[in-house]
């Protein structure tokens, strides 16, 4: 909640990066289920994604798969090899 909601936000689908993991979604405070640990203004929940990990980058994306000229790799990676690139502005 507070400054820390506020800071992480800003990071958007970045915020991943961060805590080197395939995804991150950030909630507020009061919705923090049970079994959630950490500090007064931060929790976490920490469970194993059920996508495909990815050959690249091995992160696991539901859009593995998902690109005919590269079947084993995220839409995030094909963008990096085949396209212009991703852009990221934090992490």
């Amino acid at each position: 909640d507070g400054e820390a909601h506020h800071a992480m936000q800003q990071l958007g689908d970045e915020l991943r990066f961060v805590f080197i993991t395939s995804a991150a979604t950030l909630k507020p405070l009061a919705e923090a289920p049970e079994g959630a640990v950490g500090e007064d203004a931060v929790k976490v929940v920490v469970a194993a994604s059920e996508d495909e990990k990815c050959e690249r980058c091995w992160h696991r994306r539901p859009d593995v798969g998902q690109h005919a000229a590269h079947p084993s790799l995220c839409g995030r990676c094909v963008e990096n090899i085949d396209g212009e690139g991703e852009s990221r502005h934090y992490a």
